[in-house]
C-alpha cells in the first residue's frame, strides 16, 4: 500500500495530472505564509487512526501543485469542479503489482483555509488495501522569509 499511496495520495498525496488540469483548481486563492496541516489517516484495517501534524512556510499553490504533478506518468486522472469551492480529482493507476483508484476532494474554504478528503482503494501484489485521509490546513501567519 505504501507504493500505491505514494502514487495515488494527495499532499499531502501524489496524483498524476496534466498541467492544464492542475491549473483548473484555483490554488492561487490561497495566501503564501506559514501553514499548519493536520492529516488524519484511516487504513480501514482495524488499526487506530493516525494523526500527523506538520507545518510549512510556502505557497500552498506551489506545494500542492508539486505534489499533484509528482506522479504525472503513473495515473490516468480527471479533475471536476463539484461546487463553488470544491474540486474532485479522480485517479486510476495501474502499475506492476499495484493498482487502484483514488478520489481526492479539495475544498478551498478561503484564502487562509483549505481541506481535502482522500480515499484510496486498490491492491498491492494481490492484497486489497483501503486508506482514507482527512486533511485540514490553516494559514497561521506570515513567514520570516516570504516563499
Amino acid at each position: 500500500m505504501k507504493y500505491l499511496a505514494l502514487a495515488m495520495s494527495f499532499s499531502i498525496s501524489a496524483l498524476a495530472l496534466p498541467a492544464y488540469a492542475i491549473d483548473s483548481i484555483p490554488l492561487d486563492q490561497l495566501k503564501p505564509g506559514l501553514w499548519k496541516v493536520v492529516r488524519t489517516i484511516d487504513r480501514h484495517d482495524g488499526s487506530a487512526e493516525e494523526v500527523r501534524q506538520s507545518e510549512y512556510c510556502a505557497s500552498p499553490k506551489k506545494e500542492i501543485t508539486r505534489t499533484l504533478r509528482a506522479a504525472t506518468l503513473l495515473c490516468k486522472t480527471n479533475v471536476t469542479k463539484t461546487g463553488d469551492n470544491k474540486y474532485e480529482v479522480a485517479a486510476s493507476c495501474k502499475l506492476p503489482g499495484i493498482s487502484g483508484t483514488n478520489k481526492t476532494v479539495i475544498t478551498i474554504l478561503n484564502e487562509n483555509n483549505y481541506s481535502a478528503v482522500v480515499d484510496t482503494m486498490g491492491t498491492k501484489f494481490g492484497e486489497k488495501q483501503h486508506r482514507s485521509e482527512r486533511i485540514l490546513a490553516v494559514r497561521d501567519g506570515d513567514c520570516k522569509e516570504q516563499p
